[in-house]
């Protein structure tokens, strides 16, 4: 078995590979996305860092294996891509994929995530074996197009974001979250997939709503939706979630919207099964910070 970097003559086939692999809920990993043409871009962008964030392994020059690190080095931290493999010889695959890339986690962020349904017992183990700990459960929920049924929740103050609503939105916004607030909003000024929405009122911004159409495929996701504390249980979520829901279903060819919950948020999973949502698998998020281990 043979571990080298991807070259960018190998992002093709990788992807190929990654794309039927991420569809089943044994191999699927977060943060990775779904369709080739998708992943070949978010491969390509690894491979413009001078040091090497994606390997793959090969047995008789069959691709199987693959761990790539998407980093966010001013938050200092990585989000593992990975790693699959395919290997009969799972755990030497896995042990061999995690050691190559080590060196490079070790010299560019403080803390590494992963996440995944617990039906992948390969990686829940490797994860488990190397001192990564669980530290967030979140429930996939539903919403089938033939489903909806735009209900009483009304839309009124809903408007697309602009530029005036920044320091508001930032506010609101999650720290640890995957997009920062700065990619949130340059993906929805540049990238027709993301919508982002803000919910006014007396001209201040009491919630946001950000969903992304997943390209190549017929699904939006509701990456966030956020309320001000202070103005929760208004109704500003169900405007907002009946917004981003309307729009996905009439204005584009959308028929599966998801969500995801913590577990323990069960006033918003209540709100959301009231659209129609439906429960889907669990992801289980597990993160290490290297120190002691590193």
């Amino acid at each position: 078995m043979e571990i080298t970097p991807l070259t960018y003559e190998e992002v093709n086939d990788v992807s190929h590979w990654l794309a039927s692999l991420n569809q089943t809920d044994h191999h699927f990993i977060s943060w990775l996305e779904s369709e080739q043409t998708a992943i070949e871009e978010q491969l390509t962008q690894l491979l413009s860092f001078s040091t090497p964030f994606a390997w793959i392994s090969k047995q008789d020059e069959t691709i199987n294996g693959f761990i790539g690190l998407l980093p966010f080095l001013e938050q200092g931290l990585g989000r593992l891509l990975g790693p699959f493999t395919t290997s009969s010889q799972t755990e030497e695959c896995l042990e061999m994929l995690w050691s190559n890339c080590l060196p490079t986690i070790k010299s560019h962020v403080s803390a590494v995530k992963v996440a995944f349904y617990k039906k992948n017992e390969k990686l829940t183990q490797f994860a488990e074996a190397h001192h990564f700990h669980c530290y967030n459960i979140e429930k996939t929920l539903l919403l089938q197009k033939k489903n909806w049924h735009l209900n009483e929740a009304s839309t009124s103050g809903v408007e697309p974001y602009i530029v005036e609503d920044y320091e508001e939105v930032n506010e609101l916004h999650p720290s640890a979250a995957f997009y920062t607030v700065d990619e949130m909003i340059h993906l929805h000024l540049h990238d027709s997939h993301f919508h982002l929405w803000v919910f006014k009122d007396e001209q201040r911004v009491r919630g946001y709503v950000f969903l992304e159409e997943i390209e190549g495929t017929d699904e939006a996701e509701i990456c966030f939706m956020n309320v001000a504390k202070q103005e929760q249980n208004q109704g500003i979520g169900s405007n907002l979630l009946t917004y981003a829901c309307e729009h996905a279903f009439t204005n584009s060819n959308v028929e599966l919207v998801t969500i995801s919950v913590r577990n323990e948020n069960s006033g918003a999973e209540r709100l959301y099964k009231s659209f129609g949502f439906e429960e889907g698998p669990t992801i289980y998020a597990y993160e290490r910070v290297l120190p002691p281990y590193a």
